[in-house]
């Protein structure tokens, strides 16, 4: 099929490489990227599809562009990565690579899940369009349709991957397509713990992530993935007269809101109220530091903001439990990121985020500015997810109070917040970790003792003093040390500190 490709952009420049070298070998751009380069989408993800010797080909490929990385996904399927770093004015880059699913390219577009993503084209003949079951008009008509009637069955992820791109896009479901998700929704245990992660994390990664969680519980889908979150649905309303079910995907679509607010570039579109104004402009100068640290991912082609967004989800899953608590929260938040394989650096920040974001909305209920002692012994249970816990505290604030909170109410937050923040980016090396004056074996020679816990017990203490400014020289550390912990009594252990 051929249409106007002059009105649409260039295709991006690794397309065009790659095509060139598969010389006269056959090679196609499929899926999303033609989609999203149709509907003038920004284009991240490019999948291309070859008869055979995907694997090999993405080797050669990844070997052509600098600093890139190759991994075999599947080797039986024949499925291939390259990931590209940024370079210049290019953002990172995944390119993936696949062999037929069938005999020819046709068949293999048959076989994939949606119309819309069963789509092709050669880069050097972008204006030549692969279309063999509608797709395209689908795309006109803001529809998305199943390819064939097994395909849910063929996949159960698809279910997933159906309420992302409807919300995403904005696409309508055909009634066949909705009517075929609660039928295969029960399925979705069946696929790989790691392909779900994936899914869920594109979706908590879009700002309508809220609206997603609401579709997948219309399918019946929710249950089986994020079964803590669901359970939710069940409880009446409870503090500030709202469902948990309700409060928690306040929080998630709330996190999205202040992400906007705070991002590198200042738009006043995304601070157009009293709530988002006040974050703005009090917090604004973290905005280059928020980025950068969400720009570095704890596990590969996983967002560190998406992780962020799912705890402000799951900030009060322990609704159900006889004694609720962020604590509690986290664990069950900590067990469900285990069960779907996440890294082990990100069940720990999962689990910190939620667990100290709730300290965060203690000192602000309180109307009380951690002091700078407060601040280091938050970051050192919460260690960098203290970062993210300030921003799902806030995020939870405005689920409570809506983003017309009341004005001193939401100033108090937002205060804590910058306190916070300025303790881990502005004087990091102060308060949060500041340099020790002294080490474990002169501890053990100035208090006169052998060595136990209670020498790293007094080595925290001693960063504690720093942090509160008590204390700022090594002298002042032996003397601070002499006078806090007694002699020997002969049983082994120093007594404890005298309180400071």
């Amino acid at each position: 099929m051929s249409f106007h490709a002059a009105f649409l952009p260039p295709l991006p420049e690794e397309a065009l490489l790659v095509r060139a070298w598969r010389g006269e070998e056959p090679l196609h751009l499929v899926g999303g990227a033609v989609r999203d380069w149709l509907l003038k989408r920004p284009l991240h993800d490019l999948d291309f599809v070859l008869p055979h010797g995907a694997a090999d080909f993405a080797r050669q490929v990844a070997r052509r562009f600098a600093g890139a990385a190759f991994f075999v996904l599947d080797a039986r399927r024949d499925i291939a990565r390259v990931i590209l770093p940024p370079a210049g004015q290019r953002p990172r880059r995944v390119l993936d690579f696949a062999a037929y699913r069938g005999p020819d390219l046709e068949t293999d577009l048959r076989l994939r899940d949606f119309t819309i993503n069963a789509l092709a084209l050669d880069p050097h003949a972008p204006q030549h369009l692969i279309d063999p079951l509608g797709g395209l008009q689908d795309l006109k008509d803001k529809r998305l349709r199943l390819t064939h009637p097994q395909a849910l069955h063929d996949d159960p992820l698809r279910v997933l991957r159906a309420v992302r791109l409807a919300v995403t896009l904005q696409f309508r479901l055909t009634p066949e397509t909705r009517a075929a998700l609660p039928q295969a929704a029960p399925l979705l245990p069946r696929t790989a713990a790691e392909r779900r992660a994936e899914e869920l994390f594109r979706i908590l990664a879009h700002p309508r992530a809220d609206a997603a969680l609401r579709v997948l519980d219309q399918v019946q889908a929710l249950a089986h993935v994020w079964p803590e979150l669901h359970a939710l649905r069940a409880l009446p309303p409870g503090a500030f007269g709202l469902r948990p079910w309700d409060l928690a995907l306040r929080a998630g679509h709330n996190l999205h809101l202040l992400a906007q607010a705070l991002a590198p570039t200042y738009n006043p579109e995304h601070a157009a109220n009293f709530a988002l104004g006040l974050v703005s402009w009090r917090l604004g100068r973290f905005r280059q530091a928020l980025a950068a640290h969400w720009n570095r991912p704890l596990t590969p082609f996983r967002s560190r903001k998406a992780l962020a967004v799912w705890a402000a989800f799951y900030h009060n899953v322990a609704a159900t439990e006889p004694h609720p608590s962020a604590e509690a929260s986290a664990r069950l938040a900590a067990r469900r990121a285990r069960a779907l394989h996440l890294s082990r650096a990100e069940v720990r920040t999962l689990q910190r985020i939620i667990a100290q974001h709730g300290q965060v909305l203690t000192w602000a209920a309180a109307g009380h500015t951690p002091t700078p002692r407060e601040q280091h012994r938050f970051y050192r249970r919460a260690g960098e997810a203290g970062v993210d816990a300030v921003l799902v505290a806030l995020a939870v604030a405005l689920a409570r109070y809506g983003l017309s909170p009341p004005h001193g109410v939401w100033q108090q937050h937002v205060e804590v917040a910058r306190a916070l923040w300025h303790a881990w980016w502005e004087a990091h090396d102060r308060i949060v970790a500041p340099r020790p004056l002294l080490r474990g074996d002169e501890v053990v020679r100035l208090v006169g003792r052998a060595p136990g816990p209670w020498v790293g017990e007094a080595l925290q203490a001693l960063a504690e003093a720093q942090a509160a400014g008590e204390i700022t020289t090594r002298a002042q550390a032996e003397a601070w040390l002499r006078q806090r912990y007694a002699a020997p009594r002969g049983n082994g252990h120093a007594p404890a500190p005298a309180a400071s």
